[in-house]
């Protein structure tokens, strides 16, 4: 009689395959949380530039608004100023 071999009551070939297949699958378990780690700090490291360039942003609106305020008051003087002069020139 022929006694094969076992192993957690398999065959040996078919234990071999088993358990490769186990460590393939848990490989790729890891490399799958390493890939998400690695997605979840840069999707942070997007969302914190994000907040930086929006306070970036919103001081340079504020500044240009600022100065077209004043560009526009300027206009609207020197504008009145020339009316005075051709009311006045009558």
């Amino acid at each position: 009689m022929n006694s094969r071999q076992t192993l957690f009551g398999m065959p040996l070939p078919q234990a071999i395959g088993f358990f490769s297949f186990l460590v393939i699958i848990i490989s790729i378990w890891f490399h799958m949380e390493i890939s998400i780690a690695e997605l979840n700090v840069e999707i942070a490291n997007v969302k914190q530039d994000l907040v930086v360039h929006k306070a970036d942003n919103r001081r340079d609106f504020e500044t240009l608004r600022a100065e077209i305020n004043t560009d526009t008051k300027e206009i609207l003087r020197k504008v009145d100023e020339i009316q005075i002069y051709l009311r006045n020139r009558k």
